[in-house]
């Protein structure tokens, strides 16, 4: 959990992170669905935002409780999130879902619309795949420890979220080498920008 913390911390996607923000009613709650060590939900706290973390790892919940500690922190499955529905203002996905079988996917996604309030926005941020892809893989990140991945073409992912009940407000596909922070992957990243309908 330490290494993979230390890995990520400065690889928050800037530019979707603002666009999110944008549509997030001010002081708003946030659900950060597969929160790490709390890197997003401290800059959240720092947007004045009130913040609910959700990760399925105690170890790295522990982390994000010591990082952003005015963040409220729930070890939950992503695929069945304990919260009421209808009861936060915002769902912010950033490379989370990726880690589920393709399947799975469209039940997590009417798992988020239905804990969002009603016009409320969604960000998701996944891997784009040459084919429609799943994969374990060991890294540097994990110290080799193999974690499953599940890679998206930009019409398939947006189907799945339109499908959820979702309006998509904004759509774009980036490099990993060209967003903040050290990298020399050449990965593609998928965001859309959604709106509860």
């Amino acid at each position: 959990a330490q290494n993979y913390v230390k890995r990520t911390q400065d690889k928050c996607p800037q530019k979707e992170f603002e666009a999110f923000c944008r549509n997030v009613v001010p002081r708003g709650t946030i659900l950060d669905a597969g929160c790490a060590g709390g890197r997003d939900c401290q800059a959240f706290v720092e947007r004045g935002f009130s913040v609910i973390g959700a990760d399925l790892s105690a170890e790295l919940l522990k982390i994000a409780e010591r990082f952003a500690p005015s963040c409220r922190f729930i070890q939950a499955d992503i695929r069945s999130i304990p919260l009421l529905e209808g009861s936060v203002d915002g769902v912010w996905s950033c490379a989370s879902v990726l880690h589920l079988e393709r399947h799975q996917i469209p039940y997590v996604l009417k798992e988020f619309n239905r804990v969002l309030k009603a016009g409320a926005p969604c960000c998701i941020i996944v891997k784009k795949g040459k084919d429609l892809g799943e994969e374990n893989i060991g890294d540097s990140t994990t110290q080799g420890r193999l974690r499953f991945f599940t890679y998206f073409q930009e019409d398939e992912i947006r189907d799945l979220c339109l499908a959820a009940g979702f309006t998509v407000l904004e759509k774009s596909t980036t490099n990993e080498r060209d967003e903040p922070g050290p990298s020399d992957r050449d990965q593609d990243w998928i965001f859309l920008l959604l709106r509860k309908t």
